[in-house]
C-alpha cells in the first residue's frame, strides 16, 4: 500500500512540476505579448490560438486519451499493448494530416467571413502546419500517461511549452515578428517536440505490412477516439466560447481584456488539471478489475482537496488581483479585473470536477461524455448570446461562471448514479 502511494504521489508531483511550468510559461509569454503588441494584438493572438487548439482536439482525434485507457488496462500483456500503440500512432499522423489541410483551406473563411480580421488568414495558415506533429505528440504523451511514465510525459511536456516560450520570445523581441512572431513560437517547437517525441516509446511501435494486425485495435481506438472527440472539442467550444463570442460580438480589443482575466484563472486549474493525469489511469485500472469501492474513496478525497486549494487560490486572487494585472501587463488592462472576479466563482466550484473530469472515459462510458459536453456548449452559447450584447465582457464571465457551476452538479448527480446503481458499490456515495 505504501510503494502504490509512493507511486501515486511521485506522478502527481511530475504531473504537477509539468502543469505548473505550462501554466507559467503561458503567464510570461502572454505578458511579453500584451506589453509588445497590446490589446489588439494579443487579441488576435488569442483568437488564432484558440482556434489552433480547438482544431488540435480532432487533430488529435481523441487517439491520446484512447491509448491512455487501452494502456492501463492492458499494462500486462504487451504484445497488446504494442498492438494498441502501434495502431494509434499511425493513426494520429492521419488526422494530423486530414485536420492540417482542412484548417489550410478554411482559413480565409474563418478569417474574414466570420471575425472580420484578414491578418489571421496567413496566420491560421501557418498554424496548419503543426497539426500532424502536436497529433503524434499527443499520442505519445497518452502511451506515456497509460504507462504511468510521468517522469518521461512530464519532461516532454515541460520541454514543449519552454520552448515555445522562449522561441516565441525571439521572434517578438529579437526579430520584431509581432504576432506572426508569436505565431511561429508555437508552431516551430511543435513540429520538432512532435518529431521527437516518438523516440521515447519507438519500442513499443511495431511495422508491418499486414494491415490486419492494425485494424481490430485501432477499430477501438477510432470508437473510443470519435466519442472523445466530440466530447473534448464540444467541451472546449463549452470552455472557450466566451473568447470566440467576444471576438464576434466585439473586437479583438475585447478579447485581449479577457485573454489576461483568464490567464489567471491558469492557478485556479493548475492543481486540478495535475491531478486528473493521475486519477485518470487509476480510476481505468480499479474498473477494469471491478475495484469501485477504490474508485468512491479515490474521488472522495480528491474533490474535498481539490475545492479547497482553488478556494484559498480564490480568495488570494480576489484580494491582489488588480494588483496583479495593473504591475504585470499594465493599466491599461484594469478592465480586465471585473470579469476575472466572476471567472473565479465558477471555476473554483468546477475545478472539483476536473479533478475526475476523465470518469467516464475512464470507465469506458466515453460516449456519454459528448451528450453532456453538447448540452454543456448549448447551455453557455446560450447565455454568452444572452449577455455579452448586453454586458460585455463581463457578461461573458457570467455565462461561463454561470454554466461552470450547473454542470458540476450534473456531473456529479451522473457519477452518483453509476456509483451507486450502475457500479453498486456497497456504502451509497453522497457527492
Amino acid at each position: 500500500m505504501d510503494l502504490k502511494l509512493t507511486k501515486a504521489m511521485k506522478d502527481f508531483q511530475w504531473s504537477f512540476i509539468s502543469l505548473a511550468i505550462a501554466s507559467l510559461s503561458h503567464l510570461l509569454l502572454r505578458i511579453v505579448l500584451g506589453r509588445e503588441l497590446g490589446p489588439s494584438g494579443l487579441g488576435v493572438y488569442t483568437l488564432v490560438f484558440t482556434i489552433y487548439i480547438f482544431g488540435m482536439q480532432f487533430a488529435a482525434f481523441g487517439i491520446g486519451a484512447a491509448l491512455t485507457k487501452y494502456v492501463a488496462e492492458f499494462c500486462d500483456d504487451l504484445a497488446k499493448t504494442k498492438e494498441y500503440i502501434s495502431s494509434g500512432i499511425f493513426g494520429s499522423i492521419f488526422a494530423g494530416t486530414t485536420m492540417c489541410l482542412i484548417l489550410f483551406l478554411l482559413s480565409g473563411v474563418i478569417s474574414v467571413n466570420v471575425f472580420k480580421i484578414s491578418e489571421m488568414e496567413s496566420l491560421l495558415k501557418v498554424t496548419a502546419l503543426c497539426f500532424p506533429f502536436i497529433a503524434l505528440n499527443k499520442a505519445v504523451l497518452g502511451t506515456l500517461n497509460g504507462f504511468r511514465s510521468m517522469k518521461t510525459f512530464a519532461i516532454l511536456d515541460i520541454s514543449l511549452n519552454t520552448a515555445v516560450f522562449f522561441t516565441s520570445v525571439f521572434c517578438v523581441l529579437y526579430f520584431g515578428m509581432g504576432v506572426l512572431g508569436a505565431i511561429l513560437g508555437f508552431v516551430i517547437p511543435t513540429i520538432v517536440l512532435g518529431i521527437i517525441s516518438i523516440f521515447f516509446i519507438r519500442s513499443n511501435i511495431i511495422l508491418k505490412n499486414n494491415l490486419l494486425y492494425y485494424i481490430s485495435s485501432f477499430r477501438h481506438i477510432l470508437y473510443f477516439g470519435f466519442y472523445a472527440v466530440l466530447g473534448n472539442s464540444i467541451g472546449y467550444i463549452y470552455a472557450h466560447v466566451d473568447s470566440l463570442m467576444i471576438g464576434y460580438y466585439l473586437n479583438e480589443n475585447g478579447v485581449g481584456y479577457y485573454a489576461v482575466a483568464t490567464i489567471f484563472i491558469q492557478a485556479i486549474i493548475l492543481t486540478p488539471s495535475a491531478v486528473q493525469r493521475v486519477t485518470n489511469p487509476a480510476i481505468a485500472k480499479n474498473y477494469a478489475k471491478n475495484e469501485y469501492e477504490s474508485i468512491l474513496k479515490l474521488i472522495k478525497i480528491v474533490i474535498v482537496r481539490v475545492f479547497l486549494i482553488s478556494l484559498l487560490v480564490s480568495i488570494f486572487l480576489v484580494v491582489f488581483g488588480k494588483t496583479f494585472i495593473s504591475i504585470v501587463f499594465g493599466d491599461v488592462f484594469l478592465p480586465a479585473y471585473q470579469p476575472l472576479m466572476i471567472l473565479l466563482i465558477g471555476y473554483t466550484v468546477y475545478s472539483t470536477f476536473m479533478s475526475i473530469g476523465t470518469f467516464y472515459a475512464s470507465t469506458g462510458y466515453v460516449n456519454l461524455s459528448y451528450k453532456i459536453s453538447l448540452f454543456s456548449a448549448i447551455l453557455s452559447i446560450s447565455l454568452n448570446v444572452l449577455f455579452i450584447p448586453k454586458y460585455d465582457i463581463f457578461g461573458a464571465a457570467m455565462a461561463t461562471s454561470i454554466s461552470l457551476v450547473i454542470m458540476t452538479c450534473v456531473h456529479f448527480l451522473l457519477i452518483r448514479h453509476f456509483l451507486n446503481e450502475v457500479f453498486v458499490v456497497e456504502n451509497p456515495v453522497y457527492l
